[in-house]
């Protein structure tokens, strides 16, 4: 952690910039404690992606997108639709939680969602809160929540993007207004033929396909509320290679099909707010490969979740909000090959917390109380204050506790699951200063996350391996997110410092880069607008090797060509650096380590029609 006095220098240096800053707040609204408040009343890491800015980068996957953000580090095994770890300030990715329009998604078996099968189509705004927030959500947000809000395209816009690899995106989404009914949909098509993705196997093209489309209906009624039916379905398939297929196999491939689908009411009245959300949603794979026989094998994974929350806000005065909830929902994985011990859970949980805020002083207090099926009862709170040291500058401490319930896999998992887990716990703290200009934003965070009961593979009693709750891991650094305009240009940058290692062997947690760097700088002229994209991965310890270190550069350009038409270019790796971002594993006899292969350089041109 830093000690006090680089501390006192970081919020100095971050004060003496606002005495010369246009002092004008761009008010951000997000429900990061699940009602709506402006982001400086938050006191937590707060980011939010706006459909503009993934239409102004060109950005083609989530993965990508998310790679830009503070605190993340993204390992793709290969290209479009390949596994991708999601990093949260170090974590892995089964302690992130990932919601859609407030619905949990994700596997029930391997524990997390994979974020290559969403596609950027169906986006239109993604709030990512940092920290333990189980308080709020419940098990999986050790490390934070991501919460993607499904697309409202005003107007009826279609658009067409080619690009190396022979890839091709077509999208199509829009909102129809019929009296007090507003409906908007989306819908995409992608294909790649994709790259190799692994070395030491086939040298094949890995390809990737995604079906999908949305809906997004609302009909307000000033007597009844607001009734809300949401959907979003995918399918497709993603081609992929595997060191535990011979080399010269070509039959893995992973068909997949997501969707989830929601019923909502909610009224507001003098001084409270109800609502109730009723929710389905399937995460499905079909996978086939090769076994030890030298056969084909299909290995089918299906969770099916049902949820149900119920949430309540209650104005007790200007100063004071009460929020408070129920929460349920059953996992169900009867559909998975395998015969598990058990196939199915349920959760019930309530919640309660209050918000202060008397314009300079803020404070929040949150206690959630889980009861699981099967290992028991989780109580987590999260606790919050905040300062307003200036109109545009506020200062906030918190601390917070968390917990991942064992999936299928760790509990029940034929011939190897451990039934006597217990959940892997957490507790975060942050220290943190932000700054709101018109001119700049700033925001520094310092934290540390201590997790343990970590679950990891061991051997038992009788010498066979299984999953157990043996280790400890300390994540701690720092954040600094810079954002200006000068003469025109649009700058964004940030920097992470991390310190993750393995309490119990002292060792550094694989794939985790001690320093990252991200910076964007965008210009306009007229109708034409341009921008750079610069990453920095520090050296990080893989799997059976270290990772040397590696910058990569992006080019997004746009032009508008008419009222209705405009153009859009994207270059990745635009100096076609050769780099490797993830190891697979090692040859025993001569030594050669196998690394997933990363693109090169590749070039994606559109066009877009607004109607």
């Amino acid at each position: 952690m830093l000690n006090k006095s680089t501390l006192g220098v970081a919020i100095a240096a971050a004060l003496s910039f606002s005495v010369s800053a246009e002092q004008s707040i761009e008010h951000i609204t997000v429900t990061a404690n699940k009602f709506e408040q402006s982001i400086t009343d938050v006191l937590a890491s707060v980011t939010v992606i706006e459909r503009s800015d993934i239409e102004t980068s060109n950005v083609r996957d989530l993965p990508s997108l998310l790679a830009t953000q503070v605190g993340f580090q993204i390992n793709s095994n290969g290209g479009f639709g390949q596994n991708s770890g999601v990093s949260l300030r170090g974590s892995s990715s089964r302690h992130t939680l990932i919601l859609v329009d407030g619905i949990r998604t994700g596997s029930a078996t391997l524990g997390y969602t994979s974020i290559s099968n969403i596609p950027l189509n169906s986006i239109e705004r993604i709030e990512i809160v940092k920290g333990s927030r189980a308080a709020v959500y419940g098990s999986d947000a050790l490390a934070g929540v991501i919460n993607i809000i499904t697309r409202k395209e005003q107007l009826l816009t279609l658009n067409a993007t080619f690009g190396s690899d022979a890839y091709q995106n077509y999208q199509v989404a829009g909102t129809a207004v019929v009296d007090a009914v507003t409906a908007s949909f989306n819908a995409g098509f992608e294909k790649t033929d994709g790259f190799d993705v692994l070395q030491g196997v086939a040298p094949d093209e890995d390809g990737y396909e995604n079906k999908n489309i949305g809906f997004n209906i609302q009909y307000a009624d000033e007597l009844l509320g607001e009734l809300t039916a949401k959907g979003q379905y995918s399918e497709g398939y993603a081609q992929y290679d595997s060191a535990f297929s011979p080399v010269t196999s070509t039959v893995e491939n992973n068909e997949f099909e997501n969707y989830q689908l929601a019923f909502g009411w909610e009224k507001s009245f003098t001084d409270q707010q109800h609502s109730v959300d009723i929710a389905l949603s399937r995460d499905g794979s079909e996978n086939a490969r090769v076994d030890y026989t030298g056969g084909t094998v299909v290995d089918v994974f299906d969770t099916k979740r049902s949820q149900i929350d119920y949430n309540a806000l209650y104005i007790v005065n200007a100063e004071f909000d009460i929020n408070s909830g129920l929460n349920w929902y059953k996992d169900d994985i009867s559909g998975t090959s395998g015969d598990y011990a058990q196939n199915s859970r349920e959760v019930f949980a309530g919640y309660i917390g209050g918000y202060y805020d008397n314009e300079q002083f803020l404070a929040n207090l949150a206690v959630r109380y889980d009861d699981d099926q099967y290992f028991g009862d989780e109580t987590t709170y999260t606790a919050a204050i905040g300062y307003h040291l200036h109109e545009n500058a506020t200062f906030r401490v918190s601390q917070s506790t968390g917990f991942k319930a064992p999936t299928f896999n760790d509990l029940y998992y034929p011939m190897s699951g451990n039934p006597d887990l217990v959940p892997e716990k957490s507790v975060n703290q942050e220290l943190g200063l932000s700054l709101d200009f018109s001119q700049a934003k700033v925001d520094i965070s310092i934290f540390r996350n201590d997790i343990e009961n970590l679950i990891a593979w061991a051997p038992n009693a009788a010498g066979d391996w299984q999953p157990a709750n043996i280790n400890e891991a300390r994540h701690e650094g720092v954040e600094f997110s810079f954002a200006n305009e000068i003469l025109g240009f649009d700058n964004q940058f940030n920097f992470t410092y991390l310190d993750a290692e393995n309490k119990e062997t002292g060792t550094a947690q694989t794939y985790v880069s001690p320093r990252t760097v991200n910076w964007s700088v965008t210009k306009q002229w007229g109708d034409f607008d341009a921008g750079f994209e610069m990453q920095y991965r520090s050296d990080r310890q893989g799997k059976v090797t270290q990772l040397s270190s590696y910058t990569l550069w992006n080019l997004a350009a746009n032009y508008q060509l008419s009222q209705s038409v405009s153009l859009s270019l994207r270059v990745e790796n635009l100096f076609d650096k050769q780099y490797n971002a993830v190891d697979s594993s090692i040859d025993s006899t001569s030594g050669e380590v196998f690394y997933y292969n990363t693109a090169d350089r590749r070039f994606f041109v559109g066009a877009s029609y607004r109607f």
